[in-house]
């Protein structure tokens, strides 16, 4: 499987944040087709981030499983945001566009 370098910047910034390039070694290392390690040499990350090398096969099927998972967390954490929004609500603790509930 094949990865180009806008997919795995896009993938790097939504798992890391903008400065992901670095955390990404970290990320990968114990992912590392050849056994696992602490972490790959960073400029790899940065080369394949800036067209110089191309991306490995095993690159993508790693990033696909941590995009899943960082989805599933946001799915919680959003569920999680609804949840206690609508409890403050309830609480008598409306704001602004989100006015108290009238209780009977």
């Amino acid at each position: 499987m094949t990865m180009d370098r806008q997919t795995l910047e896009k993938a790097g910034v939504l798992l890391l944040g903008p400065d992901w390039k670095l955390p990404l070694a970290s990320v990968l290392g114990p992912h590392h087709p050849e056994g696992a390690r602490e972490k790959i040499d960073p400029r790899l990350v940065r080369r394949w981030a800036a067209g110089d090398r191309a991306i490995p096969g095993w690159v993508a099927p790693v990033i696909i499983d941590l995009l899943m998972e960082r989805s599933k967390e946001l799915n919680n954490l959003a569920w999680d945001a609804a949840h206690l929004a609508e409890r403050l609500i309830d609480e008598g603790g409306g704001y602004g566009k989100y006015p108290t509930a009238k209780k009977d």
